[in-house]
């Protein structure tokens, strides 16, 4: 390898890309806490209007309106450092290369976070864009989340066509098994479903209409069903289904490189948001375990993206 052809190494400004990242994948996270704190607040619409706040940039606040204010502060200050990374990273092509359609979908999504944080007051908290709103941002911070892994790798030596790398192209054979893949992906799906599903009992407020567990109500497991009982049983029954698939999962991809640890994790965060979710019910919503149920529910789609990403990567993340 000629040396002029490569003057510095990539691999330091990938790991302070890389850390910076997984710093603004958290602040995300926490983001949607917040969200969720303002939604278990019932401060959606304590700013009535958008972008300004009662016609102002610092409105006279309340307890409300800071719930509220704050969240929007904190996005356009997530918004303004992901532009600010992506530029940085921009300036060294040969880290771009590697990360520019994972950029590129994050760029995407969050605009569409924008749009859609505008339509959720302009719509007056309409469940659609509730629910939209949400799962969006769940896939913001995931893109975001394997950019920082990719540049990870990247400082690190493993990533093929740059200098000190271990690989010599750019495709070679999945580490996952078929079966691996196929129980991954059903987990995946059935995990996109129950986050819609969640911002829809969130939404629709119908996070007591089933108040018992592990029955629904007056000692019946499958009620009279309609509305928002219907929809919350629905949510109940995906969460079971999507840990025993998850429990597929961790047995199909043991041994596997990449796979096997996100599996077990995303195993035992769903056991736990299961467990949050019984506490949800029994202690009528305390808005602490409302949050927690959420900021889980963004690690659990976060450790299954990582491992169905690695399944098709062909090397552990």
């Amino acid at each position: 390898m000629n040396a002029a052809a490569y003057p510095e190494s990539p691999a330091p400004a990938a790991g302070r890309l890389a850390a910076a990242f997984a710093v603004l994948v958290a602040a995300v996270v926490g983001l949607m806490v917040l969200g969720a704190l303002v939604r278990a607040h019932g401060a959606g619409l304590a700013c009535p209007d958008w972008p300004l706040c009662f016609g102002e940039f610092v409105p006279a606040m309340d307890v409300k309106v800071a719930f509220e204010w704050s969240h929007r502060l904190i996005a356009g200050g997530v918004g303004i450092v992901f532009l600010a990374l992506g530029g940085l990273t921009a300036r060294r092509p040969e880290l771009f290369a590697r990360v520019r359609g994972l950029l590129l979908a994050a760029a995407i999504f969050l605009a569409i976070q924008v749009l859609l944080g505008a339509l959720t007051v302009w719509q007056l908290l309409a469940v659609w864009t509730v629910t939209a709103h949400l799962v969006t941002a769940n896939l913001f911070a995931l893109a975001l989340l394997l950019v920082a892994l990719r540049l990870r790798r990247i400082a690190h030596g493993d990533a093929p066509g740059l200098p000190g790398s271990s690989g010599s192209s750019g495709s070679s054979a999945s580490l996952a098994s078929p079966a691996a893949r196929t129980w991954l992906w059903i987990a995946a799906l059935l995990l996109a479903a129950q986050i819609v599903l969640g911002g829809l009992v969130s939404s629709s407020f119908a996070g007591m209409a089933c108040p018992e567990w592990p029955a629904c109500l007056n000692g019946e497991w499958f009620p009279a069903i309609g509305g928002n009982v219907a929809l919350h049983l629905l949510h109940r029954t995906n969460g079971y289904l999507v840990l025993a698939v998850l429990l597929g999962a961790v047995l199909a991809t043991r041994g596997q490189p990449g796979t096997a640890g996100p599996a077990r994790a995303a195993l035992a965060l769903a056991l736990a948001q299961v467990a949050v979710g019984v506490a949800n019910v029994l202690l009528a919503l305390p808005v602490e375990i409302t949050g927690l149920h959420s900021a889980l529910a963004a690690a659990l789609v976060l450790s299954l993206g990582v491992g169905l990403s690695a399944a098709h990567a062909g090397r552990a993340t």
